[in-house]
């Protein structure tokens, strides 16, 4: 019988798959699957969303005006090569819609956030990993991968789920050494919670530079991951392809207040911040301490191997986590079988997580 046929490239698509929040049996539940924030939103951001959710039956601003304008003002860049989306997602996927075909290349990281794979295979192109060290993306590796059917590299720093970043200095070597007819997405969903000297936003080379694209995220510090709300700062010409491809309505009109709201009250990043500062090292301690093996990260999670020397394999760990009520990020689908990542949660949730930690290795 005849029958409409995909495109034959999707066949071997698999969909993205988000962090377990449910557990069986389980009534009190503390989600450290997902990265999101743990001290939820402020206040000003509950009383913006309780006022804006008055006027859903009104279409949102397909322009997005309001919230570009603030995102322009905040960080003192141009309107005009703004771009929202539905999370950052919906602006990678535009990329790779716009920029590859079947007989392109894209470059990731061996380790790289899952969504570009999926992005560069739905676009019909070829995925190519570039090998890490360490868990480090490594600029030379990806350099050596080049050839003429390169059209993209995609960049988290830093890196989901490995939590490692890219310095500047080596960015900068990277797109020196690239022709230009290649684009560089560098995504900074975690941007907020970096600490090392070493790292700075690329947004600033932009203005002088037509193959180099940034998006963010305000899924992560802030606290907006329910909402779906991202952006991406990009030159004239790929802003204007974007423009072209994106749904009108992408991002609601509930979101794009809230997001305004949330950028407006930094107190409330500031707070996020420091309760990562505090926390991240705490529990990666905790976790050295006990003979897991961490990578060291500089995000609001932490990425660990259940390694040899303990009695004990990554699924137990993880399902007698589940059983206190914690549901920690497995590997599986990053290849990563024998490590389990783990957002930073509230302070009873990572004081649960230390102790049933303890509980386990006794």
């Amino acid at each position: 019988m005849n029958k409409p046929i995909p495109n034959n490239f999707l066949n071997d698509l698999k969909p993205y798959k988000g962090g377990a929040s449910s557990i069986n049996g389980v009534d009190k539940i503390f989600k450290l699957s997902s990265n999101e924030n743990p001290l939820g939103p402020s206040e000003s951001v509950i009383n913006a969303y309780n006022e804006a959710i008055k006027d859903i039956t009104v279409y949102p601003d397909p322009s997005n005006s309001l919230l570009i304008k603030k995102l322009s003002q905040f960080y003192s860049i141009n309107a005009k090569n703004i771009i929202c989306g539905c999370g950052s997602d919906e602006i990678l996927h535009l990329l790779a819609r716009a920029y590859l075909s079947g007989n392109d290349e894209a470059i990731v990281s061996e380790n790289s956030f899952a969504v570009y794979p999926l992005a560069i295979q739905a676009s019909g192109a070829r995925i190519v990993r570039a090998k890490e060290i360490n868990f480090q993306t490594q600029i030379n590796s990806i350099l050596d991968l080049i050839n003429n059917s390169t059209k993209m590299i995609f960049i988290a720093n830093p890196n989901n789920p490995t939590g490692t970043m890219v310095s500047y200095e080596d960015l900068i070597n990277l797109h020196k050494n690239l022709p230009s007819k290649i684009l560089l997405i560098i995504d900074e969903a975690y941007i907020e919670y970096v600490n090392d000297n070493n790292y700075s936003s690329f947004i600033s080379l932009i203005e002088d530079n037509n193959n180099i694209v940034v998006t963010r995220t305000f899924s992560k510090a802030y606290g907006l991951a329910g909402l779906r709300v991202g952006w991406a700062y990009c030159p004239d010409e790929v802003i204007n392809v974007l423009g072209r491809l994106r749904i009108p309505f992408s991002v609601n009109s509930t979101a794009q207040k809230v997001a305004v709201a949330a950028v407006n009250d930094q107190n409330h990043i500031l707070k996020s911040i420091e309760h990562n500062n505090l926390w991240l090292p705490k529990i990666t301690k905790e976790l050295d301490s006990l003979g897991y093996l961490t990578i060291p990260s500089n995000c609001n999670f932490i990425l660990f191997q259940v390694s040899n020397n303990l009695s004990f394999d990554a699924n137990h760990v993880f399902d007698y986590l589940c059983s206190k009520g914690l549901i920690l990020r497995q590997m599986h689908e990053y290849n990563l079988p024998d490590f389990l990542r783990v957002s930073i949660g509230n302070d009873e949730a990572n004081n649960l997580l230390i102790k049933s930690l303890k509980e386990l290795s006794q």
